[in-house]
């Protein structure tokens, strides 16, 4: 049965704006690195000698390791203490990003990326947990839109920074991170209580097996999303398979089968991962297109991405708040969908001009805007249907389910875009000519980003009718008698 949101506080000792505090600085720093690297991959791609497609492996790699390992990280904060996991990942983050710095090719960037990603997951996956154990039900919806502003702000200034950072040297972009990783670590072993290390009565023993298994799955899968090899889809297929067949002898599975059986999470995080899929590759596709089609700096490419991610950095914590009052938030992310869908529409069209104009802005404000409406109310709307013993696994799968949607949009946005291209052009930018396009060869790679851009949004109107599934349960909801829980 669906948790409610109701219940009592936390215990008064707890120091619930502390803890905030902390996880915000991991928002921040998860924000800024990631909009960072997508500013800088043409300056990377020249520097390394890096395929087009490898350069998708950069965020990929990163985003493959927090969806593969996510839920387990889930797991370890239930059995071992979310405080510990949460410092943890922040550790593992912080030397990786050193080493990011020092990669002398893109093989190494990829697996220092994909290390990176390793830390995210015991960052992501304890995080919202922390805020949910240290806030009341009435103010949870309140405290995820707060820690969102921190994300949001790092997105904004991911693009800006990272253009200063590329302009001078872009491994910049990955030192910036190791002092902040450093006073999170010391902030949070000084402030988040110890009590907040304590062991779940409910969780549950981790399944290397059939992580592995879920892992090697969606990397198949997202090789074949990126170079369109068929051989990839069928092991992608057979890697579902022994996934599901897996789970289903497990005694220990991997996702929880009282989630799997609660509708309303899982329609959230369905909806979740698909609607990422038509958002997250929006801000890597505009930087080749500002940078590779209208010849832009990084530092002028990263003023013109800001938009997206500053809109979302206002309307977040707002959805958030009005969370705490609506009793059907999903109405609020079923909006947002629809803004999303028709601006990126729109924005195919606006693209069609190699020299964009104040609409292009405008456009990315808007898909901002939208992404807040969605983003807050259905994050907190699924840990709010799950019991407060498992929310860390809750989390865990949620996260996976928006990450596997990431590295999903990125692979699409790649494929898709030089999928029509011209056999020599289509070699020049696979070689990693991303830089200096003029001409023909920039009108015809706009066109590739211009039908990118067509399919992220067609998968945001087939995620549509699961955000109507999530507001039916949230009215079936209502009216079940209400649960004593925290």
């Amino acid at each position: 049965m669906s948790g409610s949101t109701g219940g009592a506080a936390p215990p008064p000792s707890l120091p619930r704006w502390t803890i905030l505090s902390v996880t915000t600085l991991g928002a921040f720093m998860s924000a800024l690195d990631s909009n960072i690297v997508t500013i800088a991959l043409p300056n990377i791609a020249k520097d390394l000698s890096a395929q087009y497609s490898l350069l998708g492996w950069v965020l990929a790699g990163y985003v493959l390791a927090v969806a593969a390992l996510v839920l387990q990280a889930g797991k370890f904060g239930d059995n071992f203490g979310k405080k510990r996991m949460y410092l943890i990942g922040f550790a593992v983050f912080g030397i990786s990003s050193a080493l990011c710095g020092l990669s002398q090719n893109i093989d190494e960037l990829i697996v220092f990326r994909f290390i990176q990603g390793i830390g995210a997951s015991a960052m992501l996956a304890t995080g919202i947990p922390l805020i949910f154990a240290s806030f009341p039900a009435s103010e949870r919806g309140m405290a995820v839109g707060v820690n969102s502003i921190a994300w949001a702000v790092g997105a904004v200034l991911g693009p800006l920074i990272g253009g200063v950072l590329t302009t001078i040297d872009w491994r910049l972009i990955f030192y910036v991170n190791v002092p902040v990783a450093a006073l999170a670590i010391v902030a949070g072993r000084l402030r988040i209580p110890s009590a907040l290390n304590a062991k779940s009565p409910l969780a549950g023993r981790i399944n290397f097996v059939s992580a592995t298994i879920l892992g090697l799955a969606i990397g198949l899968i997202m090789f074949w999303l990126t170079l369109l090899d068929v051989r990839y889809a069928i092991l992608g297929a057979v890697g579902v398979v022994a996934f599901a067949v897996a789970e289903a002898r497990s005694k220990n599975p991997l996702l929880s089968r009282e989630l799997l059986r609660n509708r309303g999470f899982v329609f959230s995080a369905v909806a979740l991962a698909i609607m990422m899929v038509s958002f997250f590759g929006i801000v890597f596709l505009m930087s080749f297109y500002f940078q590779s089609v209208a010849g832009f700096s990084p530092l002028i490419a990263g003023v013109w991405v800001a938009p997206l991610p500053l809109a979302l950095g206002i309307v977040n914590p707002i959805s958030g708040r009005l969370f705490d009052r609506f009793s059907r938030p999903a109405i609020m992310a079923i909006v947002g969908a629809f803004i999303v869908i028709g601006a990126v529409f729109l924005l195919s069209g606006a693209l069609k001009d190699t020299s964009p104009g104040l609409t292009v802005a405008l456009l990315l404000a808007v898909i901002g805007i939208g992404g807040g409406l969605v983003w807050s109310p259905t994050i907190a709307g699924a840990l709010a249907f799950s019991r407060p013993e498992i929310r860390g696994v809750a989390n865990g799968t949620a996260f996976t389910m928006i990450y596997v949607g990431f590295a999903t949009s990125v692979s699409l946005v790649v494929s898709v875009s030089t999928s029509s291209l011209p056999a020599a052009l289509s070699a020049a930018i696979q070689s990693g000519a991303l830089t200096g396009l003029s001409g023909s060869s920039a009108i015809s790679f706009d066109q590739g980003l211009i039908n990118a851009l067509l399919v992220l949004a067609g998968v945001g109107i087939v995620g549509v009718p699961f955000l109507f599934m999530v507001l039916r349960e949230q009215m079936r909801q209502r009216k079940l008698p209400a649960l004593t829980v925290p």
